[in-house]
């Protein structure tokens, strides 16, 4: 069945989520005032620079910078600088032993009764670093965005090992990746890193997709055509797909899919594939630099290996199963096409 929407004079005026049944209206919020809400945001008037006593006492506190090790739970594995040539801040860290670490969270997201008694949710450390060069505020934390293309697919091959020791647990059904970028995105620690979880059942939104895929077969495929139909595919090169998806979770929300990788996980891709699939999220993440966001990557039975990203600054209302797009969609697509296409990959 075809996914609901309609165009006018060209331009989309509202689209159905065919996962989720919500609506998207396209309206023009341009105009609009979010100073209540983003007022939040304020933060007390602090020095020009943070001294180095603040940030001495704002690292000493985070389990996850260097030297805190033993605030965490025992570490499963780490990568090094020596594995890492292109390390952004080699340079700038030789202290640093580590620029990736791996470990139980301390605090299971699902129970470990319900998965043999092992705690099947980890945390990756994206990096040692916690603020930006010469930081202004304690807001100006390192992003995922500054790691380098290079670094992020290390990531994600760590991701893959974090996978397969997961997958020797019989108990584990699913597993899936998840990002939370800023406390707006409900971050409970402000130093980068990803959560991997894995679930005795099927995750609810990995199993909702895979249940539409089979309700209408070629689904995503319908949808990748669509997306580019309406002017908002950012690229499609390699067998991976991205877009500015007006049936995300947020107004501004991103997939990237590979359609031809039905039933797979990342520990199913060659390496040329990783490099592709890893690239297209990381030009994304760039785009949106340190903005408050989340990402999942889904995979599994029944629906082609892909993430999603919801950028969470800017407020949003879910009304009656209804959300409101910005006008500005198109022309924001456009600018990200843009600026991908001028800033290179790396």
């Amino acid at each position: 069945m075809p996914i609901e929407h309609e165009t006018r004079d060209g331009a989309l005026v509202w689209i159905r989520n065919p996962i989720t049944g919500v609506i998207s209206y396209v309206v023009d919020v341009r105009n609009k005032s979010f100073a209540f809400t983003l007022g939040l945001r304020d933060e007390p008037v602090e020095p020009a620079h943070l001294t180095d006593e603040q940030i001495r006492n704002a690292t000493k506190s985070c389990p996850f910078c260097p030297g805190n090790e033993h605030l965490c739970t025992e570490e499963l594995f780490r990568l090094t600088p020596d594995e890492f040539p292109e390390w952004t801040a080699r340079d700038r860290r030789d202290g640093d032993r580590w620029v990736v670490r791996v470990f139980n969270n301390l605090f299971p997201r699902i129970p470990a009764e319900l998965t043999g008694g092992r705690n099947e949710s980890y945390i990756v450390v994206e990096d040692p670093r916690h603020f930006i060069d010469s930081p202004r505020s304690h807001g100006d934390l390192v992003s995922t965005s500054m790691l380098g293309e290079r670094h992020f697919r290390h990531l994600l091959e760590a991701d893959v090992r974090v996978m397969r020791r997961a997958g020797e647990n019989r108990s584990v059904r699913a597993v899936v990746i998840r990002k939370n970028q800023g406390r707006e995105s409900g971050a409970s620690q402000p130093h980068p890193h990803q959560q991997i979880i894995g679930s005795p059942e099927p995750f609810p939104a990995v199993a909702a997709e895979a249940r539409a895929e089979r309700e209408t077969p070629g689904l995503f495929e319908e949808i990748v055509t669509l997306m580019d139909r309406l002017g908002l595919m950012i690229e499609n090169e390699g067998g991976v797909v991205s877009y500015a998806s007006p049936i995300g979770a947020f107004p501004r929300s991103y997939d990237i899919i590979m359609p031809e990788h039905r039933g797979a996980t990342l520990a199913d891709l060659s390496a040329d594939e990783m490099g592709r699939f890893a690239g297209a999220l990381y030009r994304i993440l760039r785009i949106l630099g340190p903005l408050p966001l989340d990402y999942e990557i889904h995979q599994g039975e029944g629906v082609p290996l892909h993430a999603h990203v919801n950028a969470r600054l800017f407020p949003y209302s879910n009304v009656a199963g209804t959300l409101n797009l910005p006008s500005t969609l198109l022309e924001r697509t456009s600018q990200i096409r843009s600026a991908i296409s001028r800033s290179g990959r790396r």
